[in-house]
């Protein structure tokens, strides 16, 4: 799937910045300032019309974002329009550009230029593919908070129905074991036949679970007919997630943790995964992301925890892959992301009916980055 540019124009401006936002209560896992803090790109071309993206990255090192930006810039400033090829340029930097911490700055680069040639061209992200088929994207609601009690977790479902979903994950891994599977238990009875996924966030928690440790929880979890375990263990050990495959009898998924395709190509050749999740504000950049989740069955779902940029472009990839099949939606009211959006998030039936505003359907101006001014030492912490 290639996209066919014919655009008169260069590229005048590449700037990374990060804000920072109200997120839910002001007391979520992981975030002991209060607000979540973002990374963002703004590439600006000769007409003066600016695209966005965002880099997963800067959820947790804001500070960098901006001078790694400003680097990247001087392989993109003066750049034409008319085909992206040029990314590959920061792709082969040699040793940093194809993984990391500089991979998810490109993926958020690539997204902002694929949002102003939207915008250039008066059409959605989408439509720049040539796609011609139905726009609705099934999604999940991601919550469960890890540091949920079992009557929370009950709220939190109930508010789920209330938007629509019939698909829901939730966290496990930081309280006593007992005490998660009560909180799944509870999920399982009041959800019923809906789709439960679980989460033991093993890429975030200190302590993370041996081999050993994840498959007796695996086995535990057994009973409540999981969509999927999502990283049970450290995603540094790929060869243990190999072995858990062959285990478990719950689908393994994991994916957020990678950013180059180096690590995805090993996950596919060795089966570590029976779920691969992507993420286009992230893992090896939207073109690239998309070949690869059409090349490979095991990629089912995407991975979103940003802000509404991440969530659109991420459902734009969906829309466009056949190989995605469910979309994160997350739970977290996020207030950043109503003030830069153009549509309405709406959700019926569990899916999600993508916009045809140009772009990814985003802006950010100047009242917008002045409202959510950075917070220093706002990066996600525990």
């Amino acid at each position: 799937m290639k996209l066919n540019l014919s655009i008169d124009e260069k590229i005048t401006s590449v700037k990374g910045f990060s804000l920072s936002s109200p997120y839910g209560d002001g007391k979520v896992f992981g975030q002991p300032k209060g607000v979540k803090s973002l990374g963002f790109i703004e590439v600006k071309s000769e007409s003066g019309i600016s695209g966005f993206g965002e880099t997963y990255s800067g959820i947790y090192s804001p500070e960098l974002i901006y001078p790694i930006v400003k680097y990247l810039s001087t392989y993109l400033i003066g750049k034409k329009l008319d085909s992206l090829d040029f990314i590959n340029d920061l792709n082969n930097i040699p040793f940093i550009g194809h993984s990391g911490i500089i991979q998810s700055v490109i993926a958020g680069i690539e997204l902002a230029l694929l949002d102003l040639i939207g915008k250039i061209e008066k059409k959605p992200v989408y439509d720049l593919f040539k796609i011609d088929d139905s726009r609705e994207i099934k999604c999940y609601y991601s919550g469960g908070s890890v540091a949920f009690s079992e009557d929370e977790i009950e709220d939190d479902i109930i508010k789920m129905k209330n938007f629509g979903f019939n698909s829901y994950k939730m966290r496990v891994g930081l309280q006593q074991w007992k005490n998660d599977i009560k909180r799944v238990n509870k999920a399982n009875q009041l959800l019923a036949s809906d789709r439960i996924m679980v989460d033991a966030i093993m890429g975030t928690l200190v302590n993370k679970w041996t081999f050993e440790e994840a498959a007796i929880k695996v086995k535990d979890l057994q009973k409540f007919n999981l969509e999927w375990i999502e990283e049970p263990l450290n995603p540094s050990n790929l060869m243990e997630y190999k072995k858990l495959c062959k285990v478990s009898k719950i689908p393994i998924a994991m994916g957020e943790a990678y950013s180059g395709h180096l690590h995805f190509e090993e996950i596919v050749s060795n089966n570590c995964a029976d779920i691969i999740q992507v993420d286009a504000t992230h893992s090896m950049g939207f073109t690239k992301l998309l070949e690869f989740s059409n090349n490979t069955s095991q990629n089912k779902a995407t991975h979103v925890w940003g802000s509404s940029i991440s969530f659109f472009a991420n459902a734009t990839l969906a829309l466009l892959s056949k190989n995605i099949e469910i979309h994160e939606f997350p739970s977290v009211e996020f207030q950043i992301s109503n003030d830069i959006i153009m549509e309405k998030v709406n959700i019926k039936n569990g899916k999600f009916l993508i916009s045809d505003y140009p772009g990814f359907g985003i802006n950010i101006n100047d009242e917008i980055k002045n409202k959510y001014n950075y917070v220093e030492n706002s990066g996600y912490k525990l």
